[in-house]
């Protein structure tokens, strides 16, 4: 398969990781939150505080849905993408999907080094009742999951394209 979709939660590295990735094959980048922020032409925080969940979720599946991106091309989704079937099952139609998936904490501590960001979905559970709900969805529609931790950018990068047996061009 010759296009990469990367999926997991907020703050485990899916648009760094995935531009990475993507550099080091020689492939396009296409990350759905900016293709968002394009359609409404405002940032995706702006979106995000404007529509509801639910308003969101069918955004962020007929972003996806209308992906047909050409060969070689790494996609990176937002976090609650994996909520809609139709845009899972058109995902893995045209990709690999990869589920990032970094523990609970790691996020945490990453989400909390960066400007706190609108979370689709977060509710009074906060992350961690997130992390509960999604992970298992984020298992079931992976065809690989590459398990992350303490590594760099470039190691991560090299953690995914190995998993999918994928060679780099440098």
């Amino acid at each position: 398969m010759e296009r990469l979709t990367l999926i997991g939660m907020p703050g485990s590295g899916k648009s760094a990781i995935g531009r990475t990735v993507a550099a080091r094959l020689g492939w396009e980048f296409i990350d759905t939150d900016h293709c968002i922020e394009q359609r409404f032409g405002k940032k995706l925080q702006a979106v995000v505080d404007e529509l509801d969940a639910e308003e969101f979720r069918r955004v962020e599946e007929e972003t996806v849905l209308a992906l047909a991106p050409d060969v070689h091309v790494v996609i990176s989704t937002g976090g609650s993408v994996v909520y809609s079937e139709p845009a899972m099952r058109h995902l893995a139609s045209l990709s690999t999907i990869v589920f990032l998936a970094l523990p609970v904490q790691k996020l945490h501590e990453r989400i909390a080094s960066e400007a706190p960001r609108g979370i689709v979905g977060m509710s009074e559970g906060g992350l961690d009742e997130l992390y509960e709900r999604r992970f298992a969805l984020y298992q079931k529609h992976a065809h690989h999951v590459v398990l992350l931790n303490d590594e760099t950018l470039e190691e991560a990068a090299t953690r995914v394209l190995s998993q999918c047996r994928l060679t780099s061009h440098h």
